[in-house]
């Protein structure tokens, strides 16, 4: 099942001057507002905001004439404001049934009005890209429940049915479960995972595709029955499983990227080259039977002349065999039609690299765990690895987020990303100082196996093998507290236990110089939670 949803999400109001004038600018260059008349008005604060919002309808009325005009089935996530603008029921009153609409759930002013509720801008816009007021989790539960009311019934109202798939770059729990318990939606999509990114904080999660969720956290999968969630959450925007965890550690030289996705206007995307590296990555190389990708763009980076890399991206696709296009909500039915109600163990392979560096990397992901395989410059380690608890409890499940950075996060093992800690150890856990190129292949339903020479590597759901090789690591500055007891490693995290079990192999050494020695050229590693 190789899928890829064209997914534009919709804002009406662009209401940040510099984005603003970055849109104006644009359009001088293409010949628009050249009037003396016009060029008189450029100093007009309203005339600029109103000529700005103009160019994220045009802009929207041009990525939906290419789903029609390329014959793909697309998805239109629309934001309140724009459910508000007539402008947008014109545009999408006559869809047919390949044309998917729904919902993107960022609060804006014109929502809150309608609930009687404060939008606590800081800068007095009608649109805030901040935790608060423009994200679910910034307000109190009740809160959440008239919010979502009321941008459903809106949607009701202006389409005349309820939407089935609902965005947005992050969503609290609360709102996720009143959502699948109300108004049984086909399919939810939030952010890929990233570092306070526009206060957007989301790592250690399943990596891409989708998965089924616990009750108690939308960014953790589940595995008991009684805390699954039946509606798959899909990771948007097409995530580098190089580059996108730590930017530009590992790259040859400074890039003119600000984002390592499939977004055309992060630049990436917009690379003809670079996006058949990704199709490769993750529609040719192995998968374990599911692989997804989102393409499309928000239309507030209309400055941006991204349709024509949208094009390009939706064209190369279709040269891809097997890739299917599908809206969201159908991608949700066929992801639960296929898996129901439990997370697959699914993979992404970057077996070369589109940069100059010897680079691979390939992410493991179960409903267990996330690791990343890595190698460079013949080094091969663990870069990461994530325990995924289904009892761990969102932040904001019953209180509001009162920081500036909204966290959602999972349990971590391996933690390497920098986050500022004083501590600088490096944290990867060293498998081989001088490995050969990898190679990948699916042994049995749900493993995966990486190989070089005569040492390998291999993912199940619930463990991880290793063979020909012992390995070394420091648990330095771990965000977790670590505990070396007998032959595992245990762990306290967010007020949870848990523990990577060495159930083949001796584990010996202290924190800043632990190995792993293997048993007969064997070393097993569980993962508990305790």
């Amino acid at each position: 099942m190789k899928v890829i949803n064209y997914l534009n999400f919709v804002r009406a109001c662009e209401p940040r001057d510099y984005q603003t004038n970055l849109i104006i600018e644009f359009n001088k260059s293409r010949g628009m507002y050249q009037s003396e008349e016009e060029q008189a008005m450029l100093g007009d604060r309203k005339w600029r905001y109103d000529r700005a919002c103009d160019s994220l309808l045009a802009v929207t009325r041009r990525q939906y004439e290419l789903a029609k005009s390329e014959k793909v089935p697309a998805t239109f996530l629309l934001q309140y404001d724009a459910l508000c603008d007539e402008r947008y029921y014109e545009l999408f009153s006559n869809a047919d049934e390949k044309c998917e609409i729904g919902i993107w759930y960022e609060i804006v002013k014109p929502l809150t009005d309608a609930c009687g509720m404060e939008y606590k801008s800081r800068e007095g816009w009608s649109w805030d890209w901040h935790i608060e007021p423009g994200f679910s989790m910034s307000y109190t539960p009740a809160e959440r429940e008239k919010l979502i009311d009321e941008a459903m019934d809106k949607f009701r109202r202006v389409f005349g049915y309820y939407p089935k798939v609902i965005g947005s770059w992050l969503i609290d729990t609360h709102t996720v479960n009143y959502l699948a318990d109300k108004y049984e939606i086909d399919a939810i999509c939030i952010c890929r995972d990233e570092v306070n990114t526009d206060a957007y904080t989301l790592v250690g999660g399943y990596f891409n595709g989708a998965y089924f969720p616990s009750r108690k956290n939308m960014f953790t999968p589940a595995v008991s029955e009684e805390l699954t969630l039946d509606v798959p959450v899909f990771r948007m925007l097409g995530p580098d499983p190089i580059h996108n965890y730590d930017n530009e550690k590992y790259l040859s030289e400074k890039r003119d990227f600000y984002v390592y996705t499939m977004e055309p206007a992060g630049a990436a995307g917009k690379y003809e080259w670079l996006v058949d590296w990704f199709y490769r990555t993750y529609y040719v190389n192995e998968d374990l039977g599911f692989s997804y990708l989102q393409i499309g763009q928000e239309n507030s980076f209309c400055m941006e002349d991204v349709i024509g890399g949208i094009k390009m991206n939706i064209d190369l696709a279709k040269r891809v065999p097997g890739v299917e296009f599908m809206t969201l909500g159908a991608a949700g039915r066929a992801f639960k039609a296929k898996y129901g109600k439990k997370t697959p163990a699914t993979a992404v392979c970057a077996l070369d690299n589109w940069d100059s560096e010897d680079v691979q990397s390939i992410y493991y992901d179960s409903a267990n765990y996330t690791a990343n395989l890595f190698r460079h410059n013949g080094k091969v380690f663990l870069r990461s690895l994530y325990l995924f608890d289904e009892l761990v409890e969102d932040y904001y499940m019953t209180e509001k987020c009162k920081t500036f950075d909204g966290i959602y996060e999972n349990q971590p093992v391996i933690d390497t990303i920098d986050r500022g800690e004083e501590d600088k150890t490096p944290r990867d856990w060293y498998i081989d100082r001088n490995g050969e190129e990898i190679s990948v292949e699916k042994p049995e339903e749900g493993v995966l196996k990486a190989s070089w020479a005569d040492k390998s590597v291999v993912f199940y759901e619930d463990k991880i093998e290793i063979y020909g090789a012992d390995v070394e690591f420091a648990i330095g500055a771990s965000r977790a507290e670590v505990e070396i007891l007998d032959n595992k490693l245990v762990y306290t995290y967010r007020g949870r236990k848990y523990s990577a079990n060495v159930d083949c192999g001796k584990l010996t050494g202290s924190r800043d110089k632990l190995k792993i020695a293997s048993d007969g050229g064997k070393a097993v590693l569980s993962f508990h939670i305790l």
